[in-house]
């Protein structure tokens, strides 16, 4: 399947503004052509008399755009396909707001303004970041607090520019970002919900998002584990300028390659901790991911209405509970760059899970007819059994929202608009689904989970 996170936002732009897509699904690449049959997609940098100088892009699903540039002898060249000067220079502006190296990122982190901020019950003992669409409130680091707002910027850029605002004057999404347990139940306190076992949530009534974290420990264990590496290699160093003092030729080089091992080891360990961390803000991010999502829709796009004023003819209403939950969750393991969120791939983790349950290995997905009416309430959980129905439910919504959006191409469309309208404005969700799809329950049903066992 060859397909970007962007066909689905413009999806949802088209559907809510009625508009044309903001942005090309996919880049438009010269193409290059060997006498061997093998063909290059890129940016032609240099044609010459005796060649070319070609960089190849490779947008491989669920990974980041990778670039290489070689040069191709005229005597190699069976053909060459040229973009007009103006896509031309459209690929390469694209192509210059990649950050392989993550440059790019450091120098945003470094420009932004924090400034000091209250915590429930702890004065000034977070940092704010303020932004047109998000305020970033955080206990950690100054370093947590900069990549999470570099990283909300880039998403909340990407989202206006592919699912331009119907709501000019939204509000502003406060989004609170604990790095203990204990900060993230405080926060969860006044909402009557400290005992919820959901990494994070967002508050539709009061425009905020609640994420908690481990990473104040993991970030003192990590600065800990740094502060002893860099002893062992300050002691290292000084353990070589002695021996190479003392020893000279082979005797010398004996010595160095136990020193070698020593320092390899060192490196490897911090290398180990360093990932650890990675991994773990990671997870941080696809929470923040899904619920700026979550965010972002229900206040510049599909803000809720009452069923008297949908009938009106006032907007859609929101998305239904099940297709916003599963929409995000296909949104967090997005790829964000150069402008563009590709989600090009199903999770393995998911599919996984999902292939599994159809065939009786646990599960099983929760029926359509009743996936189509669940609630808020059925994706929160506060003991170990509402865990598992809340899995369900997830699991179920992004199985149905990734057929819907990848397979059925639906969500945008008028028969979409058609559909938001009749459910919220008090219809019956089975058959203004149904409307949707142009099948009975039971049949989208069979061809749904058939889509799902032969999905790769």
């Amino acid at each position: 399947m060859r397909c970007v996170f962007a066909t689905v936002l413009c999806a949802l732009a088209s559907g809510a503004a009625g508009a044309q897509p903001a942005g090309p699904a996919n880049w438009a690449l010269d193409e290059l052509t060997l006498k061997t049959g093998v063909k290059f997609q890129g940016l032609l940098l240099a044609e010459r008399p005796d060649g070319v100088e070609f960089r190849s892009v490779y947008r491989n699903p669920g990974r980041p755009t990778v670039t290489l540039t070689s040069y191709f002898a005229a005597s190699e060249i069976a053909g060459l396909k040229k973009l007009a000067d103006k896509d031309r220079e459209a690929l390469r502006a694209k192509l210059a707001d990649l950050d392989p190296s993550g440059e790019g990122e450091r120098k945003r982190m470094e420009s932004l303004e924090l400034v000091a901020a209250d915590w429930p019950g702890r004065p000034r003992a977070a940092r704010r970041y303020e932004s047109d669409h998000f305020a970033l409130v955080c206990t950690g680091s100054e370093e947590l607090t900069r990549r999470s707002a570099a990283r909300l910027e880039q998403l909340y850029t990407a989202f206006a520019r592919f699912i331009p605002p119907t709501v000019k004057s939204g509000r502003q999404t406060v989004l609170m970002l604990a790095t203990d347990d204990a900060e993230y139940r405080a926060l969860l306190g006044p909402l009557g919900r400290d005992k919820l076992l959901n990494p994070a949530v967002y508050d539709v009534t009061n425009n905020q998002i609640y994420c908690g974290s481990e990473l104040k420990r993991l970030g003192t264990e990590l600065q800990s584990a740094r502060l002893h590496h860099g002893q062992q290699l300050e002691s290292l160093f000084s353990y070589e300028a002695g021996l190479r003092k003392l020893y000279k030729g082979d005797e010398l080089e004996r010595h160095l390659r136990t020193v070698a091992t020593e320092r390899a080891r060192v490196f490897k360990a911090e290398v180990g901790n360093g990932a650890k961390f990675t991994e773990a803000t990671a997870r941080l991010f696809a929470l923040l991911h899904h619920e700026a999502f979550h965010a972002y829709v229900a206040t510049f796009v599909y803000p809720p209405l009452k069923p008297d004023a949908v009938r009106a003819g006032d907007g859609t209403g929101e998305l239904p509970r099940w297709l916003n939950e599963g929409l995000a969750q296909i949104f967090e393991t997005a790829i964000v760059e150069s402008g563009e969120v590709r989600a090009d791939y199903p999770d393995k983790a998911r599919l996984g899970r999902a292939k599994d349950w159809l065939k009786g290995k646990g599960g099983p997905l929760v029926p359509l007819g009743d996936l189509l009416a669940t609630g808020r309430d059925s994706f929160l959980a506060t003991h170990a059994d509402q865990k598992a129905a809340s899995d369900r439910a997830y699991l179920s919504s992004w199985a149905l929202a990734h057929y819907l959006t990848f397979d059925r191409r639906v969500i945008g469309t008028a028969a979409f608009r058609k559909y938001l309208i009749a459910v919220n404005g008090g219809g019956d969700p089975k058959a203004a689904f149904a409307g949707l799809v142009g099948k009975d329950l039971a049949a989208f049903e069979k061809d749904w989970h058939e889509y799902i066992g032969r999905l790769k």
